[in-house]
């Protein structure tokens, strides 16, 4: 049996993020910036021209740039770090489905055809289970949470490139009863009559074991959908559920399933 490891959490959007804070940073302050310290550099200069002053906020620029860069670099990491903290539970993937009879192929056999046309009269799994991640179990013990996330990335084209592109349905199947805590929650998606929990103002699942969640973290094209910010609320009782997503295009190993794995179904 796999050993369960802290569930890794990865910083969704960050190359957007140091995209567009540079962008604000160099039309703003790093601009304004250069130009006060040419200023100063050149204002007690009698003999100094606009041409002086124009090569001196040019230079300025430059370095200011390099250094504000560099200080959005460290943010960034600096952020990623502490979204370690968003996630603490464990987890293992299941990529050997060379028993018929587990748990693990059974699970990507039924995403398969549950993806798979529905007109067609024999629809190909492998097809279909390449864009799979491989199937991932995690548990979760008392008082462990997942925090409010996104399972689509807006940078899913750069980022996530070698893992299949954007990630286009989120597949969960609750493996036990969960009577406290632990609940699935949509913080932008308003309850329904048959809520979870009836004090509950937004979309909220009780674990039930044989359950399944469906849901489109982005639509058919990549776009991403921001209603499908979800978390997992804090344990109570221990959780356990499986998971695949589905991606956008072929996920290659080791995050997908292999090419002898896939020539099984």
């Amino acid at each position: 049996m796999k050993k369960m490891e802290p569930s890794p959490v990865a910083y969704a959007g960050w190359t957007q993020d140091i995209k567009e804070l540079v962008e604000l940073a160099a039309k703003g302050p790093v601009a304004w910036l250069a130009l006060l310290a040419a200023w100063f550099q050149i204002k007690d200069s009698n003999d100094a021209s606009q041409m002086d002053l124009v090569v001196h906020s040019l230079q300025n620029y430059a370095v200011i740039f390099v250094v504000v860069t560099a200080l959005i670099a460290a943010f960034t990491l600096f952020r990623a770090e502490g979204l370690k903290s968003l996630r603490t539970s464990t987890s293992t993937t299941l990529d050997d489905i060379s028993d018929a009879s587990s748990g693990t192929r059974k699970f990507v056999v039924n995403a398969s055809k549950l993806f798979s046309d529905p007109a067609a009269k024999h629809p190909s799994l492998s097809t279909e289970a390449a864009l799979f991640e491989a199937p991932t179990v995690i548990r979760y013990e008392a008082d462990q949470v997942l925090a409010p996330h996104f399972d689509a990335n807006r940078s899913a084209e750069t980022e996530d490139a070698n893992r299949g592109g954007q990630t286009l349905a989120t597949l969960i199947v609750y493996l036990n009863d969960v009577n406290k805590g632990g609940l699935t929650r949509f913080g932008r998606l308003l309850a329904t009559n048959n809520a979870a929990d009836s004090n509950e103002n937004y979309l909220t699942i009780q674990p039930k074991m044989g359950d399944a969640l469906l849901f489109f973290p982005a639509d058919a094209n990549g776009r991403f959908d921001e209603r499908t910010e979800h978390e997992g609320c804090p344990a109570i009782d221990e959780k356990w559920i499986a998971r695949i997503w589905r991606h956008q295009n072929r996920v290659p190993p080791p995050f997908g399933l292999s090419e002898n794995a896939l020539s099984t179904l």
